[in-house]
């Protein structure tokens, strides 16, 4: 239940000194101390342990920086600070892992090669980021250490395994990392990686190419047709400091189908169903959705983007109606509409006995499992499968449970259920519902759930019920809703 917790329990992991800008830092996992109450810190070799808290974190990179908060002169006697590496290191090239995994209580040092970099989702968060795979072991307990190269310098932090498969370890690289920790320094909080704000699809088949085009030649890139902006006083792109996304245009074929935009996105404002996306921060895309990445190298496009900030902006090459027009998108965060870290503390309604939450991806984990998109139910599982809200503060309400009392006799079987409307209106997230029971006045509130069920409950005789199930059932409160 949303109002209770689950039993405590501790777990160890790996983090280590970086300096950054010449600023001393600590580093580790963002999924390593999620929801952490308490967090201590222990050097090599020794018995002491320092207390720390987490000052900034960012699921999306998975990452997080500790600050010591006692004993910090101590702490810092003799630790030499690892630099991160400038560059990304090349295929088959060294690297040695560090940390404590399962298995021992002293440090271990695991070697292995780069065998692959490239775009990869993050388990612990919801968006894909460049991520370097090495054949080095990474077991529970390695999360947060650092990958050294041969000349000792940081080139990555440990951070997940590729499930079911030997020796496929992902590090985050170390372009990543200086993000993250620019991003803090400069604003001292997480500002994230910029999201382009559409869906897209490849335009390898000729047929789906020549449909596009209406028969038309496909056209050759042509620098500076025309232009506009998201943002009308904003004359410069984010991308224009980044001399790596500054690669000349050139004459060529290729490009995506812009196929669904996401209305909350600042690319709704400029961006049409059907355009064709030509190049991206000056670099042009391939039918398959790819730009050039390094010497004989390709990645997915929205790498380009990552490398920015939410509110940056970004040189895109498009194609509409016949015509290639040159204009600046500004990025956004990413807003699921199934969120991956939901607020805390959890939120929850209980009205009459009848209990709803926000639709979250921990709720259907802690429903059904690792599988919960092939065991929830289908109103429940396709908002998650989609993800995409129609408006900023859209929510999917679920009905979770319903407490037994003389009041809901007959109605106890109904859990897990989609709400759609309240007395007639279309329920646009948890704290829309609060209100419309609140503000309801007449003899019954009625409920719509998912495959047109309804429930009818008479208004005075389930506010009445409602303390009367919190004292039974021992809530505290009949409603926890986030601050805005």
């Amino acid at each position: 239940m949303p109002w209770s917790t689950s039993p405590q329990t501790q777990s160890a992991a790996s983090a280590f000194a970086l300096l950054v800008e010449g600023v001393r830092l600590l580093v580790t996992n963002a999924h390593a101390v999620h929801h952490a109450n308490l967090v201590e810190l222990q050097r090599p070799g020794e018995d002491m342990k320092f207390l720390a808290r987490v000052i900034c974190e960012g699921p999306d990179c998975d990452l997080a920086l500790l600050e010591l908060i006692e004993g910090e002169e101590d702490f810092w006697e003799g630790v030499e600070p690892y630099r991160l590496c400038r560059e990304l290191p090349g295929l088959n090239d060294k690297v040695h892992v560090c940390g404590y995994p399962v298995g021992g209580e002293n440090a271990s040092i695991t070697q292995g090669v780069i065998s692959r970099v490239d775009m990869q989702p993050y388990r612990h968060g919801s968006a894909s980021l460049l991520a370097i795979q090495i054949d080095a072991a990474i077991n529970p307990g390695n999360s947060g250490g650092p990958a050294l190269d041969e000349q000792h310098r940081c080139v990555g932090v440990a951070f997940q395994s590729l499930q079911d498969a030997e020796n496929i370890g992902y590090v985050i690289p170390a372009e990543v990392i200086q993000q993250f920790v620019r991003g803090y320094l400069h604003s001292g909080t997480f500002r994230g990686f910029g999201n382009h704000g559409f869906a897209w699809q490849p335009l390898e088949n000729p047929a789906l190419r020549h449909a596009v085009l209406g028969g038309m030649a496909w056209p050759a890139l042509q620098h500076g047709s025309s232009s506009s902006s998201v943002d009308a006083g904003a004359q410069q792109a984010s991308s224009a400091s980044d001399p790596a996304l500054q690669a000349s245009n050139t004459t060529g074929t290729g490009g995506v189908l812009v196929k669904r935009i996401e209305p909350t996105s600042p690319a709704s404002k400029l961006l049409k169903e059907r355009d064709v996306l030509l190049s991206i921060g000056g670099k042009p895309i391939g039918f398959g959705g790819t730009v050039h990445f390094r010497r004989r190298e390709r990645i997915a496009f929205p790498y380009v983007t990552s490398r920015l900030f939410p509110g940056d902006h970004v040189a895109l090459e498009v194609l509409r109606d016949g015509q290639v027009h040159s204009w600046q998108l500004e990025l956004g965060w990413p807003l699921p509409l199934v969120p991956m870290h939901p607020l805390q503390p959890p939120a929850y309604v209980v009205f009459g006995g009848l209990v709803f939450v926000p639709l979250s991806e921990p709720y259907l984990r802690s429903e059904w499992g690792e599988l919960f998109e092939e065991r929830a139910p289908v109103a429940l599982a396709d908002p998650w499968l989609r993800n995409i809200r129609r408006f900023g503060d859209e929510e999917v309400v679920v009905l979770s449970c319903i407490f037994a009392s003389p009041l809901t006799a007959g109605l106890t079987h109904f859990m897990n259920r989609r709400l759609l409307s309240c007395n007639g209106c279309e329920v646009r997230n948890l704290a829309h519902l609060a209100k419309l029971l609140d503000d309801a006045t007449g003899t019954n509130v009625l409920f719509k759930l998912d495959d047109d069920d309804i429930i009818a409950l008479p208004t005075e005789q389930a506010r009445a019920t409602t303390q009367q199930v919190l004292e039974t059932n021992r809530i505290p409160a009949g409603r926890c809703l986030p601050l805005v």
